[in-house]
């Protein structure tokens, strides 16, 4: 997942880039007042440059996750980015992290090992993390060659086929930095020999992740050729949205602290770390709460003002994602 084209505009500011015709059009969250009221104005030359950065910009998007060939073999099904909600949900742990090693958030050294593309660097960046690392190489072959780069933390969302979750827990087993997986709900021993639930503790969101595929990293048809799948919500700047597994994060942070010192804090109410809310964190796997399309599943005499809260909650996702 390494970061887009150099002709795609900074997403490190704090807006999100947002095309020409979204910036024009006053029912869009990226809505530009001053440039629709300058339109008009401007001379045919200046439109026209415009128009020609933005074409630019779009042709970069659509074509970032295609643009340069893959150095290892992928499951197609495993070309899925992380939302950029739960990059948000993730960060108090990472502040933590960074408090702990006495660094500020922006010299935090974060590893994503998996690469897709490059949508891990931009989310992260524009939450103030800024050394993220996340190559267009294969894993493997970097740990073969002994050349992991430095870092502080392992920070990923694996590929979920095959053999990747154990080989990724055997490189966990000697690398000593703490570790941030986001992994479906059902990963299990039945993945991995190696997985024991007592070293991770586990970070639920208030509703199901969505996962994006990048535009043209998925054949649009079925594996058997018979028909096309089924229309998908599209943006422009993620790609398209799927949400094949209800999942959340996996998490241990040894040796900087242990899983049960991690939950007192957050459950103790330490003004040191507040998840965002909605989120839960859970030392046993037993006790986590499993996760619908339709949001957190909740005991059955649930009050109505919490089910208007996970409304609410739902469209301002949906907002975040979209804008």
């Amino acid at each position: 997942m390494t970061s887009l084209s150099s002709s795609i505009p900074s997403t490190n500011n704090t807006k999100r880039w947002a095309s020409l015709a979204d910036r024009l059009n006053p029912n869009r969250p990226s809505f530009d007042a001053q440039l629709k009221a300058n339109w008009k104005t401007m001379s045919k030359k200046q439109r026209k440059q415009i128009i020609k950065e933005d074409k630019i910009a779009i042709a970069a998007l659509k074509s970032r996750g295609t643009s340069q060939p893959l150095p290892f073999t992928a499951e197609e099904d495993d070309h899925c980015e992380t939302s950029p909600v739960a990059y948000t949900h993730i960060a108090p742990i990472l502040q933590l992290i960074a408090s702990r090693l006495d660094k500020k958030p922006c010299d935090l050294l974060i590893y994503d090992p998996y690469y897709c593309a490059g949508g891990v660097i931009t989310h992260l960046n524009k939450l103030g993390y800024n050394n993220v690392y996340n190559k267009c190489e294969d894993f493997y072959d970097v740990i073969s060659k002994n050349q992991i780069p430095k870092h502080d933390v392992i920070l990923t969302n694996p590929p979920y086929s095959g053999d990747h979750f154990h080989k990724l827990l055997t490189f966990l087993q000697d690398n000593n930095k703490p570790a941030l997986l986001l992994l479906p709900e059902h990963f299990s021993k039945n993945k991995s020999t190696l997985y024991k639930p007592d070293n991770f503790c586990f970070l639920t969101p208030p509703e199901r992740y969505h996962y994006w595929t990048p535009e043209g990293m998925r054949n649009p048809k079925q594996k058997d050729g018979s028909s096309k799948r089924r229309k998908q919500h599209e943006n422009l700047v993620l790609g398209s949205r799927n949400s094949p597994f209800a999942s959340h994060w996996f998490i241990s942070l040894d040796p900087i602290m242990s899983n049960d010192e991690l939950v007192s804090l957050v459950n103790d109410g330490k003004e040191e770390v507040q998840l965002v809310d909605g989120c839960r964190l859970y030392r046993k796997e037993e006790d986590i709460i499993p996760t619908t399309f339709k949001g957190t599943a909740v005991e059955e005499d649930v009050d109505t003002d919490e089910r208007k809260k996970k409304k609410r909650r739902r469209r301002k996702r949906s907002k975040e994602e979209d804008s």
